[in-house]
């Protein structure tokens, strides 16, 4: 089951976090930082234009 998260840097709604899983990663598509939902760190990565196609077009089907 997924759920909503706002990000804990711009506070919008793009992430997803998925409650079956212990640890995992989640992106914020607005301000581009990756959260970590166990350790709750940051680091901050380049999310491609590509990366963002794919996230779509996966949302589509």
């Amino acid at each position: 089951m997924k759920c909503p998260v706002p990000c804990l840097e711009c506070g919008t709604y793009t992430m997803l976090l998925d409650l079956s899983a212990d640890h995992q990663h989640i992106a914020c598509e607005r301000c581009e930082r990756v959260w970590c939902a166990v350790c709750l760190g940051r680091f901050e990565v380049e999310i491609s234009p590509r990366w963002l196609e794919q996230q779509q077009v996966a949302s589509l089907n």
